[in-house]
């Protein structure tokens, strides 16, 4: 079937406009979601554009007046979908880049004093330059992924504006120079048709994969301290452990006397305060989260016994010097720690139970203490390293 460009430009809007819907219908759903309001605008106008040349290729709007507002509806309608964007993948108002407004005012500016829009040439030259600009400046903003959240679909909508700039730039050659082109104009305009399609079926899965993951981090996140839960280790712990990982239990001492004597909004001040500095502390590789009441669990894999002692008692000591503050007064906070380094690959339920009897024997020691499960049972002062023995069948 052969479709000449005033039916493809017919056809445009239809699918701009079905792009709009869809963004209305989901910020409908979801009023939070940034941007998509003024991305189904610039879909709308610029669909409205493309109904307006459509008609006016059909003789029944006069020229001067299609030309001209078919030409104004695209620096309108990119710069809204560009500052729609902005709102969209960086979540923040557009700022500064409300700027981008200054380039539909100036073209339209132009137009209104030149009369350049009357020459097909000029004319759609200027519309596509402008269509591939912000296309580019889409595709820089979507990449460079502000806000570090590395969502998977920004590859397929930068891929998509990257096709669209490219559509655009190579329309220009073939409405320009159609000898050096063995394409006509309505190919590469219902290729951006697919292009736009695209965009809006990206923006969409976009929105539904940010979903998705702050609804599993709502699950794996510990709503009081903003750290990890049990529910997330358990799922990252390895059921064999191999040699030289440590599995270590952190109980904040004296916790329910805290609660007694300053009450329990303070005890949260406490529980948020240790818990935000040990992540602070913590290296990537650590596997850390909160438990349950005031215990903490901590996973190094393969750091070896110096090393994981090293990295609990800089813990302890940093939880030490922590100056929480109620009502004017500072609350004490110290904490206790069982070590257990798999000296063997053993399980993690094993390495578990043996962090667990170290926890004890801290408290036991004085509190304020790291202790390691091991053999050659000493105990020194608070604040330093002790081991207890358990038996062989345990280790």
């Amino acid at each position: 079937m052969h479709l000449d460009l005033a039916t493809i430009l017919t056809l445009h809007p239809l699918s701009l406009a079905v792009g709009a819907l869809c963004f209305l219908l989901v910020r409908s759903r979801s009023l939070h979601i940034r941007g998509l309001g003024k991305m189904s605008m610039g879909f709308l106008v610029l669909g409205g554009g493309s109904l307006l040349a459509g008609a006016g290729l059909e003789d029944v709007i006069d020229y001067r007046t299609w030309t001209f507002w078919s030409f104004v509806s695209g620096p309108v309608s990119y710069s809204l979908i560009y500052v729609g964007l902005i709102n969209l993948i960086e979540e923040r108002p557009a700022g500064r880049n409300w700027f981008a407004f200054v380039v539909p005012i100036v073209l339209t500016t132009w137009a209104f004093v030149s009369d350049f829009y009357l020459d097909n040439v000029e004319r759609s030259a200027v519309f596509l330059s402008v269509m591939a600009m912000f296309a580019l400046a889409a595709v820089w903003m979507v990449l460079r992924d502000k806000r570090g959240e590395r969502l998977q679909t920004r590859w397929g909508l930068a891929g998509a504006f990257v096709c669209k700039a490219i559509i655009a730039l190579t329309t220009i050659v073939v409405i320009a120079r159609p000898d050096l082109m063995p394409v006509t104009p309505a190919a590469t305009f219902l290729l951006l048709i697919l292009c736009q399609f695209a965009i809006a079926m990206f923006v969409l899965i976009l929105v539904q994969e940010r979903s998705e993951r702050r609804l599993i981090a709502l699950t794996e996140t510990d709503s009081l301290t903003g750290i990890h839960n049990r529910h997330w280790m358990m799922d990252r712990l390895p059921q064999q452990v191999q040699p030289g990982s440590a599995y270590v239990i952190i109980d904040i001492d004296h916790f329910k006397q805290v609660n007694d004597r300053y009450g329990h909004v303070a005890g949260d001040q406490v529980l948020t305060g240790v818990a935000q500095a040990m992540m602070r502390s913590l290296g990537e590789t650590a596997i850390f989260a909160r438990m349950g009441g005031e215990e903490f669990g901590l996973f190094l894999p393969d750091v070896g016994v110096a090393r994981a002692i090293e990295t609990v008692e800089q813990l302890r000591a940093t939880v030490a010097s922590l100056a929480i503050s109620h009502d004017g007064e500072v609350i004490p906070v110290t904490l206790s720690a069982g070590v257990a380094v798999a000296p063997v690959a053993k399980t993690m339920t094993k390495l578990m139970g043996r962090a667990d009897a170290a926890l004890y024997a801290a408290k036991r020691g004085g509190r304020n203490r790291v202790v390691l499960a091991g053999a050659n049972t000493h105990l020194t002062a608070p604040g330093a390293t002790e081991r207890f023995d358990q038996p062989a069948s345990s280790l």
